[in-house]
């Protein structure tokens, strides 16, 4: 036994000896650069990842048109594997409207008609780049969900959606108050750049419980339950100040709202498909840069659970312009330079990127992460399947 023990122990020092030992590791050997993401590279190197896979995460850089361009193109390659879902950072009333926008014979016409009425009620869609994207899903007959909170300046929105399509008089009437003062309150906001004026701030447990008194429908009953939700998650953030509860709280709403949505469509399908376009670190596998395990971390779960993987895709630009999507930012469009946010041997491999993307295949990175790697780069290798780089990344074309 003995015997046995210390042979154990003898290949365990040599196996580990043998792992420190090893040269850097050349990452162009696990790298491509491509100019076009039509590239014959590209397109074998994705398919092979899309075959057996659930769910698809494009984690990205907010505000750059290169991140619905990349999207768009892996929405085309997934669809001979089953993927006819996208899934996006707003909630279901504004995918619903996005949906209905995207099906018009006019989607930029139409889009930036709502962004004239609802001013940034919908934040990261409000350009010509992600409309290319969300018509493409539509003529794809293809569908939309959004599983975020309700943004802060969209009340006005909702309550919009629910006076135009409610039969109850007493609630239509109260919302028509209500939307008022929220648009009252978003120009205010705009034009004195405060914040705490927009209409958030004034609803209130009163007013809350008042309108679902009056509610009896119950999407009507979801769709406020979301703006209470959407209140107590932004207080977390900007009275409180506490950051994992805000982050976390989102997190739970998130999963909740996806799995409303997933557990509708397995009636028809026992492992629907679905691609996530979502900020980059809602994307992230395991504990994530805010220190929770996000709605990726639980659908990668889910589709080892079904015997099948989830694919999860990093896009960042190395510098650019990025478009804010910000009512109250004074510059809608800023300049942005990520070098020096990478690890270090993304920086030191960036003067050697000639080309429009660079692809780094993380998943193939893994086995040697422990001993080759600073510890800021494991992170990445291990949360993220596919690193995706952007030279010179352009902001996306607000309305």
């Amino acid at each position: 036994m003995k015997t046995i023990f210390s042979l154990f122990l003898s290949i365990t020092f040599l196996s580990t000896a043998f792992i420190y030992s090893q040269d850097k590791i050349d990452l162009s050997k696990y790298s491509f650069q491509i100019e076009d993401l039509k590239n014959d590279t590209f397109l074998s190197f994705t398919k092979q990842r899309l075959e057996n896979s659930q769910f698809v995460f494009v984690g990205e850089q907010h505000g750059i048109k290169e991140a619905g361009i990349f999207t768009n193109t892996i929405y085309d390659i997934a669809q001979p594997f089953g993927y006819h879902t996208l899934c996006i950072e707003t909630d279901a009333i504004a995918a619903e409207k996005i949906t209905a926008i995207a099906s018009s014979n006019d989607p930029i016409g139409n889009a930036k008609k709502l962004h004239q009425e609802f001013p940034f009620a919908i934040p990261f869609y409000n350009n010509e780049d992600d409309y290319d994207l969300f018509t493409n899903v539509i003529k794809k007959k293809g569908t939309l969900w959004g599983i975020d909170q309700t943004f802060m300046v969209q009340f006005r929105l909702n309550f919009d959606y629910i006076i135009s399509t409610t039969s109850n008089k007493s609630l239509k009437e109260k919302l028509k108050e209500l939307k008022k003062e929220a648009n009252e309150g978003y120009r205010y906001a705009i034009a004195n750049k405060k914040y705490g004026a927009t209409y958030i701030f004034k609803y209130n447990e009163a007013i809350h419980k008042s309108l679902l008194e009056l509610a009896t429908d119950p999407k009507e009953i979801e769709i406020l339950k979301q703006l209470w939700k959407t209140k107590e998650i932004y207080a977390y953030n900007m009275i409180t100040k506490e950051y994992y509860k805000n982050n976390n709280t989102r997190s739970q709403l998130m999963k909740r709202n996806f799995l409303n949505y997933y557990n509708t469509v397995k009636v028809d399908n026992n492992t629907p498909k679905v691609i996530f376009k979502l900020g980059a670190n809602h994307t992230a596998k395991g504990l994530n840069r805010t220190n929770i395990y996000d709605i990726s971390n639980m659908a990668s779960e889910m589709a080892i659970t079904n015997k099948m993987h989830s694919l999860h895709y990093i896009v960042m630009g190395i510098t650019g312009k990025a478009g804010m999507g910000n009512p109250f930012t004074p510059n809608p469009v800023v300049p942005f330079d990520n070098i020096k946010d990478f690890p270090e041997e993304i920086q030191k491999i960036i003067p050697t990127i000639t080309q429009k993307y660079y692809v780094l295949d993380l998943t193939s990175l893994r086995p040697y992460a422990y001993s080759n790697f600073s510890d800021a780069f494991k992170k990445t290798i291990f949360r993220y399947d596919v690193l995706v780089l952007v030279q010179n990344a352009e902001a996306f074309k607000s309305f």
